[in-house]
Protein backbone atom coordinates (compact mmCIF):
# COMPACT_ATOMS: atom_id res chain seq x y z
CA UNK A 1 0.00 0.00 0.00
CA UNK A 2 1.51 3.37 -0.88
CA UNK A 3 -0.47 6.77 -0.61
CA UNK A 4 -0.35 10.13 -0.47
CA UNK A 5 -2.44 13.00 0.89
CA UNK A 6 -2.19 16.34 -0.88
CA UNK A 7 -2.82 19.56 1.37
CA UNK A 8 -3.43 23.18 0.20
CA UNK A 9 -5.26 26.45 0.32
CA UNK A 10 -8.48 27.32 -1.77
CA UNK A 11 -7.11 27.82 -5.25
CA UNK A 12 -3.87 25.89 -4.69
CA UNK A 13 -4.59 24.09 -7.53
CA UNK A 14 -5.69 20.81 -5.63
CA UNK A 15 -8.42 19.21 -8.19
CA UNK A 16 -6.62 20.34 -11.56
CA UNK A 17 -3.62 18.43 -9.92
CA UNK A 18 -5.69 15.61 -9.20
CA UNK A 19 -6.49 15.66 -12.88
CA UNK A 20 -3.21 15.63 -14.22
CA UNK A 21 -1.90 13.05 -11.77
CA UNK A 22 -4.92 10.53 -13.38
CA UNK A 23 -3.93 11.69 -16.34
CA UNK A 24 0.36 10.45 -16.01
CA UNK A 25 0.68 6.62 -17.33
CA UNK A 26 2.58 6.07 -14.40
CA UNK A 27 -1.18 6.48 -12.15
CA UNK A 28 -3.20 4.76 -15.07
CA UNK A 29 -0.30 1.59 -14.64
CA UNK A 30 -1.53 1.17 -11.38
CA UNK A 31 -3.75 -1.85 -11.41
CA UNK A 32 -5.68 -0.92 -7.66
CA UNK A 33 -5.79 3.42 -7.33
CA UNK A 34 -8.44 4.74 -4.70
CA UNK A 35 -9.26 8.28 -4.82
CA UNK A 36 -10.91 10.05 -1.90
CA UNK A 37 -11.53 13.75 -2.82
CA UNK A 38 -12.56 16.52 0.07
CA UNK A 39 -16.37 15.70 -0.44
CA UNK A 40 -15.24 12.24 1.48
CA UNK A 41 -12.25 13.05 4.01
CA UNK A 42 -14.11 16.95 4.84
CA UNK A 43 -17.24 17.86 3.35
CA UNK A 44 -19.46 15.39 4.40
CA UNK A 45 -19.63 16.73 7.51
CA UNK A 46 -21.35 19.67 6.41
CA UNK A 47 -24.92 18.62 6.96
CA UNK A 48 -23.81 18.47 10.90
CA UNK A 49 -25.13 21.22 13.37
CA UNK A 50 -21.37 20.67 15.70
CA UNK A 51 -18.52 20.76 13.34
CA UNK A 52 -16.14 20.59 15.93
CA UNK A 53 -12.70 18.36 16.32
CA UNK A 54 -14.43 15.46 17.45
CA UNK A 55 -17.10 15.60 14.44
CA UNK A 56 -14.00 15.51 12.09
CA UNK A 57 -11.78 12.67 13.66
CA UNK A 58 -14.52 10.62 13.83
CA UNK A 59 -15.07 11.14 9.86
CA UNK A 60 -11.48 10.83 9.28
CA UNK A 61 -11.50 7.37 10.99
CA UNK A 62 -14.11 6.32 8.88
CA UNK A 63 -12.38 6.68 5.87
CA UNK A 64 -8.89 4.78 7.27
CA UNK A 65 -11.33 2.26 8.07
CA UNK A 66 -11.47 1.67 4.22
CA UNK A 67 -7.98 1.66 3.52
CA UNK A 68 -7.37 -0.20 7.28
CA UNK A 69 -9.27 -2.92 5.15
CA UNK A 70 -6.99 -2.58 1.97
CA UNK A 71 -4.31 -3.15 3.94
CA UNK A 72 -5.72 -6.81 5.52
CA UNK A 73 -6.53 -7.52 2.16
CA UNK A 74 -2.74 -6.69 0.74
CA UNK A 75 -1.43 -8.36 3.85
CA UNK A 76 -3.35 -11.63 3.28
CA UNK A 77 -2.64 -12.31 -0.24
CA UNK A 78 1.30 -12.94 -1.70
CA UNK A 79 -0.33 -11.45 -5.08
CA UNK A 80 -0.47 -8.18 -3.15
CA UNK A 81 3.35 -7.81 -1.95
CA UNK A 82 5.10 -4.32 -2.38
CA UNK A 83 7.18 -6.39 -5.20
CA UNK A 84 4.33 -7.24 -6.76
CA UNK A 85 3.25 -3.94 -7.71
CA UNK A 86 -0.09 -4.57 -6.97
CA UNK A 87 -0.86 -3.12 -3.90
CA UNK A 88 -3.18 -0.46 -3.28
CA UNK A 89 -2.40 2.88 -4.45
CA UNK A 90 -4.47 5.60 -2.38
CA UNK A 91 -4.58 9.38 -2.86
CA UNK A 92 -6.28 11.77 -0.14
CA UNK A 93 -8.10 15.67 -0.73
CA UNK A 94 -7.19 17.30 2.43
CA UNK A 95 -7.38 15.12 5.40
CA UNK A 96 -6.11 15.96 9.36
CA UNK A 97 -3.61 19.20 7.78
CA UNK A 98 -6.91 20.76 7.03
CA UNK A 99 -9.16 19.38 9.54
CA UNK A 100 -6.88 20.47 12.44
CA UNK A 101 -6.57 24.13 11.01
CA UNK A 102 -10.08 24.40 10.26
CA UNK A 103 -11.84 23.08 13.19
CA UNK A 104 -9.57 22.26 16.01
CA UNK A 105 -8.11 25.56 16.70
CA UNK A 106 -5.04 25.15 14.34
CA UNK A 107 -3.33 22.20 17.10
CA UNK A 108 -2.07 19.59 14.97
CA UNK A 109 -1.49 17.48 17.96
CA UNK A 110 -5.31 17.16 18.21
CA UNK A 111 -4.80 15.06 15.27
CA UNK A 112 -1.70 13.27 16.06
CA UNK A 113 -2.59 9.57 16.10
CA UNK A 114 -5.02 10.21 12.50
CA UNK A 115 -0.70 11.11 11.14
CA UNK A 116 0.98 8.32 12.91
CA UNK A 117 -1.98 6.22 11.59
CA UNK A 118 -1.42 7.16 7.92
CA UNK A 119 2.59 7.18 8.62
CA UNK A 120 2.05 3.06 9.35
CA UNK A 121 -0.24 3.34 6.19
CA UNK A 122 2.75 4.14 3.61
CA UNK A 123 1.40 7.49 3.00
CA UNK A 124 3.19 10.67 1.64
CA UNK A 125 2.05 14.43 2.07
CA UNK A 126 2.55 17.01 -0.41
CA UNK A 127 1.34 20.73 0.20
CA UNK A 128 0.50 22.88 -2.72
CA UNK A 129 2.08 26.35 -2.77
CA UNK A 130 0.78 29.77 -3.83
CA UNK A 131 3.15 33.04 -4.15
CA UNK A 132 1.81 35.24 -1.16
CA UNK A 133 1.47 38.24 -3.40
CA UNK A 134 -0.49 35.87 -5.46
CA UNK A 135 -3.28 34.54 -3.19
CA UNK A 136 -5.33 37.20 -3.43
CA UNK A 137 -6.06 37.62 -6.78
CA UNK A 138 -5.98 33.59 -6.98
CA UNK A 139 -8.96 33.65 -4.54
CA UNK A 140 -11.07 36.20 -6.51
CA UNK A 141 -10.13 33.98 -9.73
CA UNK A 142 -11.75 30.88 -8.07
CA UNK A 143 -14.21 32.93 -6.43
CA UNK A 144 -15.47 33.84 -9.61
CA UNK A 145 -15.63 30.47 -11.41
CA UNK A 146 -17.69 28.53 -7.95
CA UNK A 147 -21.39 28.58 -8.06
CA UNK A 148 -22.95 30.60 -5.53
CA UNK A 149 -23.57 28.53 -2.82
CA UNK A 150 -18.91 28.21 -2.53
CA UNK A 151 -19.42 32.32 -3.28
CA UNK A 152 -21.99 32.57 -0.31
CA UNK A 153 -19.79 30.44 1.79
CA UNK A 154 -16.78 32.48 1.11
CA UNK A 155 -18.90 35.93 1.95
CA UNK A 156 -19.83 34.79 5.06
CA UNK A 157 -15.55 34.03 6.27
CA UNK A 158 -14.68 37.08 4.94
CA UNK A 159 -17.37 38.69 7.13
CA UNK A 160 -15.76 36.88 9.91
CA UNK A 161 -11.85 37.01 9.07
CA UNK A 162 -11.47 40.43 7.37
CA UNK A 163 -9.79 40.04 3.80
CA UNK A 164 -9.92 36.55 2.08
CA UNK A 165 -6.14 36.94 0.68
CA UNK A 166 -4.21 37.81 4.02
CA UNK A 167 -6.72 35.02 5.80
CA UNK A 168 -5.33 32.23 3.23
CA UNK A 169 -2.10 33.20 3.38
CA UNK A 170 -2.39 32.67 7.14
CA UNK A 171 -3.63 29.43 6.63
CA UNK A 172 -1.03 28.35 3.84
CA UNK A 173 1.64 29.55 6.92
CA UNK A 174 -0.13 27.54 8.68
CA UNK A 175 -0.02 24.23 6.46
CA UNK A 176 3.66 24.82 6.13
CA UNK A 177 4.08 24.93 9.93
CA UNK A 178 2.52 21.68 10.14
CA UNK A 179 4.90 20.01 8.25
CA UNK A 180 7.14 20.25 11.08
CA UNK A 181 5.12 18.45 13.08
CA UNK A 182 4.37 15.11 10.55
CA UNK A 183 5.47 12.04 10.89
CA UNK A 184 4.91 11.16 7.47
CA UNK A 185 7.57 12.19 4.30
CA UNK A 186 6.55 15.17 3.20
CA UNK A 187 7.23 18.23 1.00
CA UNK A 188 5.84 21.23 -0.74
CA UNK A 189 5.38 22.05 -4.42
CA UNK A 190 5.32 25.76 -5.92
CA UNK A 191 1.65 25.97 -8.04
CA UNK A 192 1.98 29.43 -8.42
CA UNK A 193 2.54 29.29 -12.28
CA UNK A 194 -0.55 26.80 -12.48
CA UNK A 195 1.24 24.64 -14.14
CA UNK A 196 -0.65 21.21 -13.55
CA UNK A 197 1.42 18.73 -14.71
CA UNK A 198 5.19 19.46 -13.69
CA UNK A 199 3.14 19.61 -10.22
CA UNK A 200 1.68 15.91 -10.76
CA UNK A 201 4.80 15.11 -12.10
CA UNK A 202 6.87 16.29 -9.43
CA UNK A 203 4.16 14.56 -7.16
CA UNK A 204 4.49 11.08 -8.63
CA UNK A 205 8.69 11.23 -8.63
CA UNK A 206 8.26 12.13 -5.09
CA UNK A 207 5.53 9.16 -4.75
CA UNK A 208 7.94 7.00 -6.28
CA UNK A 209 5.12 5.46 -8.00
Amino acid sequence: MTGLLLEGIVASGKTSVIRAIQALPAWQRRSSKLLLSEFFTERANEHLRNRDADAYRALMHKNLRILDAARQIEMASPLLSEESGRELCYLLERFHFTNAISYADGLFETYRDIDLTLARLNCRVVVLLVEESMVSSRVAEVFRQRGQAWQAYQKRLEEKVGDLGTHYVGVQRAFVSGLKWTSMEHRTIDATDKDWRRCAEEILEFWRI
